[in-house]
């Protein structure tokens, strides 16, 4: 019986008086109870006033549950963070203080008779390999275009002064890259910086105590522009697992989702450094992500990080204050290269596919990218503090959903196992036609906005440059195998010759690229007898008074032949990119002893 019931006689049995007896309001009665009688009762109905007030109250009382549950959250976090500040605070002052460093080391237990050398990392300034000034200037070379290609930095925190006091190792990478940059063809400065580099990254890599988001920064830059790409970015993301770097997402977007709770205390100056450190580790994390999946999906690595929730979810990241507008390409990186990774794990599945199956499977992974684009392109062009940075953003966005389009037809066609032009079916046929239409395109909006792309190649990294002269070599041979007219042939001379004259400025005698200037020299000089003189030389064993051919390249070029032996080193041994091994064979007599139509 609840309390607020109206507490009834007891009824007597019949024949007997009624004795009055007053309810105690338990339920059954205590009365009731001893007599082993049936209690009854008669509940008052409840005033709708104090159901309201008694429901508020329990409203109420959940709710401050859950503030509790958040404050507690918040106040594990800080003490966490504080002791992450404090550990790297004592690291620093023992590496500035050799004796406290000796003093810790000998005063600790050991379990073994071994000890890893520590050694004290230097700048390149301090070791005498560049002046202030040098390493200043290529500083700024380094975040005038190679940080659009690595955006995982806070401009208002990692200025030269910062950096040089936070981390001898990521000014050195910096620097260094900034000096491949900015450095003319020849010199030997670039290979000594890059070689004093490697020296500083086996240190850094060997030493717990050197273990700093900031030597994940540096690991990340490495893996950008070394030919050891895989394996240090495989040492990066074990070194950023171990700090956690993976968990700082999650908690970001736990801070900002709470912020927006109704009766959330202001946060404290503490609080906001902690924010901006999260969003820093957040970015560096996703640029780990973004080169892990370009690595697995172009260049044959094993798989290795994974992304299990949302992809969109990172974009909520934009609304935070320290957000800067290379977000915006970080950001919707983040989300193509795991849709290009998922598709590459479709397609590369160990389980045979059939054909329609992988038709269909193109078909929606189509308009996967196009949601894509159409999604980032609406953000990207509503941003109100891109407007200096975004038409390079547009460029780039373009650019890379050409690239994944290509990609994913031309893996496609691998996938069904088909190489010879000739015995395509009409639906092999069409992805075919998709794949060249991408690549076409991708070399138009290189060489039509020279400025927002092309212009900004000598900041990017082997692999920007390789998938630009791939497009180029897989249009020059889909050119011979699929009939097209002669506008687009002399269309593709003149892109590839404007390609070709960027990257022999940008690329010099770099040895990763070499054999990729070579070859587009080599198969697009051919076409330089077209009347056009705007050739490079392809006919290295031709006399110097002799003539150059006045017949066009397409009709010079054997796609059968030539193009065996078409592929670039680096093509095959570094990236997996496919199509350069379709050809074609006549599938029936009467066209194995015709002409192969060249032009429509």
């Amino acid at each position: 019986m609840d309390s607020d019931s109206t507490p009834r006689g007891i009824s007597a049995p019949i024949g007997k008086k009624r004795i009055p007896v007053k309810c105690d309001g338990k339920r059954p009665c205590t009365r009731c109870r001893r007599s082993r009688k049936q209690c009854v009762f008669f509940e008052r109905p409840k005033d709708p006033t104090v159901e309201r007030l008694e429901n508020v109250e329990a409203e109420v009382q959940r709710l401050r549950g859950q503030l509790d549950d958040m404050h507690a959250l918040l106040r594990r976090r800080h003490h966490q963070e504080s002791r992450y500040v404090s550990n790297q605070r004592e690291i620093a002052h023992m590496q500035l203080d050799p004796g406290v460093e000796a003093a810790a080391r000998h005063g600790k237990q050991r379990r073994s008779g071994f000890d890893i050398r520590e050694e004290p990392i230097s700048d390149f300034i301090s070791e005498g390999l560049m002046t202030f000034d040098q390493a200043m200037s290529c500083f700024k070379t380094f975040f005038q275009g190679c940080d659009r290609y690595i955006p995982v930095f806070d401009p208002e925190l990692d200025t030269f002064t910062s950096v040089r006091a936070r981390s001898s190792i990521l000014l050195n990478a910096i620097c260094t890259i900034g000096s491949r940059v900015e450095t003319r063809s020849g010199s030997q400065i670039p290979d000594l910086l890059h070689a004093e580099l490697k020296r500083w990254i086996n240190v850094v890599i060997q030493n717990r105590s050197l273990n700093c988001l900031e030597s994940v920064q540096a690991l990340l830059i490495v893996a950008c522009y070394s030919a050891e790409r895989s394996l240090i970015l495989s040492f990066a993301t074990r070194m950023a697992l171990d700090l956690g770097l993976d968990e700082a997402f999650e908690e970001l977007i736990q801070r900002l989702t709470m912020k927006e709770i109704e009766g959330m205390p202001d946060m404290s100056t503490a609080v906001d450094d902690e924010e901006r450190s999260l969003m820093r580790k957040s970015r560096t994390w996703f640029g780990l992500l973004v080169l892990d999946h370009i690595f697995h999906v172009d260049g044959g690595k094993p798989p290795g990080i994974r992304m299990t929730g949302n992809a969109h979810q990172c974009r909520i990241l934009l609304r935070h204050r320290t957000s800067t507008v290379l977000d915006l390409r970080l950001f919707s990186q983040v989300e193509l290269n795991v849709i290009r990774a998922k598709i590459n794990d479709t397609l590369d599945a160990k389980e045979t596919l059939n054909r329609p199956d992988i038709a269909e499977f193109v078909h929606e992974a189509k308009v996967d990218l196009d949601l894509w684009f159409d999604d980032w392109l609406r953000i990207i062009e509503n941003a109100l503090f891109a407007e200096q940075e975004r038409p390079f953003l547009l460029a780039a966005l373009r650019v890379q959903k050409c690239w994944a389009e290509l990609i994913l037809h031309c893996k496609a066609l691998r996938s069904m196992g088909v190489e010879n032009v000739a015995a395509m079916s009409p639906t092999e046929c069409t992805i075919l036609q998709i794949a060249k239409s991408s690549a076409r395109k991708h070399l138009r909006l290189i060489s039509l906005e020279p400025d927002f792309y092309l212009a900004k190649l000598k900041y990017a990294m082997d692999f920007v440059w390789a998938k630009c002269a791939f497009c180029f070599l897989l249009l020059l041979k889909l050119s011979r195998l699929l009939p097209e007219r002669k506008e687009e042939h002399q269309e593709l001379l003149d892109h590839g010759n404007r390609l070709l004259d960027e990257l022999s400025r940008t690329v010099g005698e770099q040895p990763t690229t070499s054999t990729l200037t070579s070859t587009i020299t080599t198969n697009s000089g051919s076409g330089s007898g077209s009347g056009t003189g705007t050739g490079n030389g392809g006919g290295g064993d031709m006399d110097m008074d002799q003539q150059p051919p006045t017949t066009p390249f397409w009709e010079l070029f054997d796609a059968q032949a030539d193009l065996q032996a078409f592929v670039p080193e680096q093509f095959v041994r570094e990236w997996d990119f496919p199509g350069l091994n379709l050809f074609y064979f006549p599938t029936a007599w009467q066209d194995f002893f015709g002409d192969f139509p060249l032009t429509v």
